[in-house]
């Protein structure tokens, strides 16, 4: 891990923390912000009830994702999927904290003005941490490489197997051939099986990310 990854990831993660304990400790005033939140949600999604009928308890499980999601970005366990988490709570915190504001004041305004941008900032902070692979490429990049690689060596054995196979007449040439076009559609089928197998990997992974909210 970089230097930087080592002090940027705990700073990040360092403001999640502290808001999900004072959640955590201040529950009901917590709850009391959230409730009309969580009012308007339920008027729009009536799905969503076990989530907006009991504030207290939505504010006690925000409150322990941060605090759980934050120390995980911060020590870079699954830090990707930490930084996904926490994108969904900062939204949530952020259209609480928009919806609370005042707006009697030319004063109220470039408060919500700065506050806007600072939510904004944090939020770029967590995209960039969900799209930071540590200097390893992406699993599709790799995929890719292996597929490129592949047909690369896979066309040196074939010039080398149709030079050998011209040493014994026509008739080797064709059944070499032959053998090619068997194992072109082979790979193609492996190559999409793979495809198929990533893309998989990649909807699961999306999926249980998104479970953690």
């Amino acid at each position: 891990m970089s230097l930087i990854r080592k002090v940027a990831r705990p700073l990040l993660g360092a403001g999640f923390i502290a808001d999900g304990i004072d959640r955590l400790r201040n529950t009901e005033e917590a709850a009391d912000r959230l409730e009309p939140t969580l009012e308007e949600l339920g008027s729009l999604v009536p799905q969503a009830e076990v989530i907006t009928s009991d504030p207290r308890r939505t504010v006690q499980v925000l409150g322990g994702i941060e605090v759980v999601a934050g120390v995980a970005l911060a020590i870079g366990k699954c830090p990707r999927i930490a930084a996904f988490t926490l994108m969904g709570v900062h939204k949530v915190n952020s259209y609480v904290e928009m919806r609370a504001a005042g707006l009697d004041s030319v004063e109220d305004l470039t408060a919500q003005r700065d506050t806007l941008l600072k939510n904004l900032a944090i939020l770029g902070g967590l995209g960039l941490a969900v799209a930071d692979l540590a200097g390893k490429p992406s699993l599709s990049w790799r995929a890719e490489h292996l597929a490129k690689q592949s047909k690369k060596k896979g066309a040196q054995f074939r010039d080398k197997t149709y030079k050998w196979a011209e040493e014994f007449g026509d008739d080797a040439v064709k059944t070499a051939k032959a053998f090619e076009r068997d194992a072109a559609k082979s790979f193609k089928r492996a190559e999409k099986e793979a495809v198929k197998a990533i893309s998989a990997a990649a909807k699961e992974g999306k999926k249980k990310a998104e479970d953690a909210l």
